[in-house]
């Protein structure tokens, strides 16, 4: 729906813009942005099929995404300095045709390397978002002792929000504020999350934090085990007389 609403490019030029106005674009930096975002998504993965506590990880994504759906249908920006090719506008003339277009997106994951164009999400930039979260995720996730796995995600984060703007895809407000937005989101539900104390005190004012930590005695450990049990399949294919 935001897609169909986006300013005219010939009628309305992009805004002035401090980083992409003196750096040159390189035709291929969104694509490397998307690999940091894979090879970040694939590092997470794994710590996510084997960490102990995993379920922590789909209440920060959805504190996450809430904030960019609201800011998305409240403005829309003129289109960035990207490719005329990049650019398509198209409208919907059913709610069945909407859906089918946000399948699609939901199946490539909203990324170009899987043919998936969209144009007026500015506000703010989802793929600083989803590196900026994954980079925390691992960072917390994983014990200290880690330190170059985490010099690694850190490294990825900051090439990807490069990679971000030197393909124009995005304005610099955009990324400035999905990096601290969703840094300022993953920090403080962990910083609530881990105290008992603001714990109680979050009940009235962020009730889905006590909602979704009610269970959780604070700081969750970083403790990994096999997915599926061995023992548990051993039991459970044993055949026991009766």
């Amino acid at each position: 729906m935001v897609h169909e609403r986006v300013p005219d490019k010939q009628k309305y030029p992009p805004l002035p813009d401090i980083f992409l106005d003196n750096v040159p674009l390189i035709p291929y930096a969104f694509q490397l942005a998307e690999f940091c975002g894979l090879f970040l998504a694939t590092m997470w993965l794994l710590i996510l099929i084997f960490h102990k506590h995993r379920w922590r990880y789909f209440s920060n994504i959805n504190l996450m995404i809430s904030p960019r759906l609201i800011s998305n249908k409240l403005s829309f920006f003129r289109i960035s300095q990207i490719s005329s090719k990049t650019y398509r506008k198209s409208m919907y003339n059913s709610s069945w045709e909407r859906l089918v277009r946000a399948t699609e997106i939901m199946v490539g994951c909203g990324m170009t390397l899987t043919g998936v164009h969209t144009c007026g999400d500015y506000m703010f930039s989802g793929h600083t978002a989803y590196l900026t979260l994954f980079n925390h995720l691992i960072t917390e996730y994983t014990p200290t002792k880690f330190y170059r796995l985490h010099t690694l995600s850190w490294v990825l984060n900051l090439f990807g929000i490069f990679f971000v703007l030197a393909a124009h895809e995005h304005y610099s407000i955009d990324v400035v504020i999905a990096f601290y937005i969703t840094s300022r989101i993953f920090l403080y539900y962990h910083m609530l999350a881990n105290t008992r104390y603001t714990l109680f005190i979050s009940q009235i004012w962020f009730p889905l934090l006590s909602y979704f930590e009610c269970n959780v005695p604070g700081k969750v450990p970083n403790e990994y085990e096999w997915p599926i049990q061995l023992k548990n399949l051993r039991k459970r294919f044993t055949l026991t007389p009766k």
